[in-house]
């Protein structure tokens, strides 16, 4: 039998339903291989999606999608929903230059309703879409797909708790991959779950509740006593008390890898009333052993041995490890102070620091905005708080640093990874805000480290710091090993003070973090045209060197902004409007990224693509001086 013999002759969700449910084990263990096959070649989100597959083949096969709407929150387990919705084919370009988004993309499909890369969007599109369709007199569902992490998330809760209160017709499902309640599956379970979402029994529990309400005298006694009784009992069997108190009738937990079982529930509850919501357990890395043995490590894989499950290892360590080992030595000797993640651990290079000091070190879960305002709360008792935050996750809590952080000019230090362009996880993970909210908050100070010697002597620097606010961004990348030390200095960093790297006559480039790097490579390439370049590493953007920008662009005929932001969010509007009026003549123009939305793809490709590259900007400034 050919390996994908059904899977073959799928191309969307109306061949899916054609089949008899009892081929779709099979369905699902065809997906599977062709994850893996396919992502040992080119990488990807990897356990996630392999623990999702039973749970998408079952959403297309008892719903009418793209009729029906599904919404996937995050979007990193949506490789099944992919392949099983016209893009089977292309899975072998996800995440790469002009290949599909490794997340959910309007652009690329009628079923992708949204555009999701951040975590706890779900529920309110899903109440949002069910309100629509009720005011507008439409009849089709609507189900949305959101993680046991996600669920958390405040915007999750609220919408939650609006979902109770305005009660549409919908179905959350929450796809639990963390098992903390497997001890209820088994046969009572699924014996009170098929009970609790036949539609028997909800028929005849509609009739009995609006008899009790005319029944005379003690009617509404009886009403409140059984449903009373109904809430423990589900309270002693079923642990969703939490959403039945919200307003959410619960079904669950199921086995999320029973894909006949959840098909039958599905076809059940669609037609329920009310807002429902779907507990499934599932396991992360399903079907690929080393995958279910360490699903932290396969989250997101690059090309892997299929076999054994080995990866290519870079030699090299990534800028968020030099960070978090920075950390370790700095607590190591100072026990006051604590690191808080908004669960990116791992991410964030503080997997060996909370194993090592996991008293100061607080995961508070995909909860930005907490993440941001209990770590001002931190500075009450004389405890140094760090904010460990990728960029685009950074923009959740800009109204905490305004109000709990920037205006009381509290000391807290601010992490900021993945800044600037983050290659394959494209658009909703750019961190191409950062630099033009930060100049704006009042009291902020601002240090780009353009390299990693700079970034281990910031840390050591925020330490010490306690002026006020402090933030460092820096991009994803690594460095060699013996490019940098931990050994500390507290001169190597001057407060406000950039940094002349070259001398020249001609121009002048300011550049800032990784493009420090481009700036050495233009220094060379247009020396050999005879321009002569003065480079400096702004290194501080607030507080701003003006003083010597201001005598080194006095020297040279004319200067450039390197910047890897957004044109109108990054060093520009900030540096210009600080310089000596008589300087601005000279300023030929800014170098960045323009208002739209940028790609994913390799880090190289983007620049290439935007006219980043050292050749380009040298071209650029040949003409300029030929002119």
């Amino acid at each position: 039998m050919h390996r994908y013999d059904l899977l073959r002759d799928i191309n969307d969700p109306s061949d899916l339903r054609k089949l008899p449910i009892e081929k779709l084990p099979q369905v699902c263990h065809e997906i599977r291989d062709y994850i893996i096959d396919t992502l040992s070649n080119v990488g990807g989100h990897f356990a996630s999606n392999l623990g999702a597959v039973e749970l998408t083949v079952a959403i297309h096969y008892a719903f009418n999608t793209p009729e029906d709407r599904l919404i996937w929150d995050v979007g990193h387990q949506t490789y099944p929903h992919k392949i099983l919705t016209n893009r089977k084919t292309k899975l072998n370009t996800v995440r790469k230059f002009g290949g599909i988004s490794g997340f959910p993309k309007r652009e690329e499909s009628e079923y992708d309703l949204y555009n999701t890369g951040h975590a706890g969007t779900s529920i309110s599109q899903l109440l949002g879409e069910a309100v629509s369709r009720d005011m507008t007199g439409g009849k089709y569902h609507c189900l949305a797909v959101i993680g046991d992490a996600s669920i958390a998330c405040g915007m999750a809760l609220e919408a939650l708790n609006h979902g109770g209160h305005i009660k549409p017709d919908c179905l959350v499902i929450l796809n639990d991959n963390f098992m903390s309640i497997s001890k209820n599956i088994g046969s009572i379970s699924t014996y009170l779950n098929n009970i609790i979402s036949s539609h028997i029994y909800n028929k005849y529990k509609r009739y009995y509740y609006t008899f009790l309400k005319w029944f005379p005298l003690i009617g509404p006694a009886m009403f409140s006593l059984s449903r009373r009784l109904e809430r423990l009992f589900k309270v002693f069997w079923i642990p969703g008390g939490l959403f039945e108190d919200l307003g959410f009738r619960y079904i669950g937990p199921v086995d999320g890898h029973n894909v006949i079982e959840l098909v039958q529930l599905l076809t059940k509850l669609k037609n329920e009333e009310g807002p429902l919501l779907f507990h499934v357990l599932t396991q992360k890395g399903k079907g690929y052993s080393h995958a279910e043995n360490d699903p932290i490590k396969y989250h997101g894989v690059t090309p892997f041995h299929k076999e054994s499950g080995t990866m290519n290892k870079d030699e090299k360590i990534s800028f968020s490890q030099i960070v978090g080992d920075t950390l370790i030595r700095i607590v190591d000797q100072n026990k006051k102070i604590a690191v808080i993640t908004p669960a990116m651990i791992e991410g964030s290079g503080l997997k060996e620091f909370s194993e090592k000091f996991p008293d100061n070190l607080f995961d508070v879960g995909i909860a930005e905005q907490h993440c941001v305002t209990f770590a001002s709360g931190l500075l009450g008792g004389g405890v140094a708080p760090f904010v460990a935050i990728y960029s685009t996750f950074m923009t959740r809590a800009l109204d905490q640093m305004v109000h709990d952080v920037s205006l009381m000019n509290l000391p807290v230090r601010f992490i900021i990874d993945r800044a600037g362009v983050v290659g394959p996880d494209g658009e909703t993970h750019q961190g191409l805000f950062d630099l033009g909210y930060l100049t704006s908050l009042p009291n902020m100070n601002v240090y780009i480290p353009s390299d990693p010697q700079n970034l281990v002597d910031s840390i050591y620097f925020m330490e010490k710091f306690t002026e006020g606010p402090i933030a460092i961004r820096f991009p994803k990348d690594s460095a060699d090993r013996n490019d940098f030390t931990y050994d500390r200095s507290d001169n190597r960093i001057e407060f406000g003070k950039s940094k002349l790297l070259k001398k020249g006559n001609d121009i002048t480039l300011i550049c800032a973090g990784a493009v420090v790097a481009i700036g050495l490579e233009i220094v060379e390439i247009l020396k050999q045209k005879k321009i002569s370049v003065n480079l400096i590493d702004l290194q501080w953007l607030r507080p701003l060197d003006t003083e010597m920008l201001n005598r080194e662009l006095s020297l040279t005929k004319k200067f450039m902004i390197l910047d890897e932001s957004y044109l109108d969010s990054g060093l520009s509007g900030y540096i210009l409007n600080r310089l000596d009026p008589k300087n601005l003549s000279r300023f030929i123009k800014t170098v960045a990224f323009p208002p739209e939305i940028i790609p994913h793809g390799s880090k190289n490709e983007i620049f290439k693509l935007y006219g980043f590259t050292s050749e380009q900007i040298s071209e650029l400034i040949e003409k300029e001086f030929k002119n």
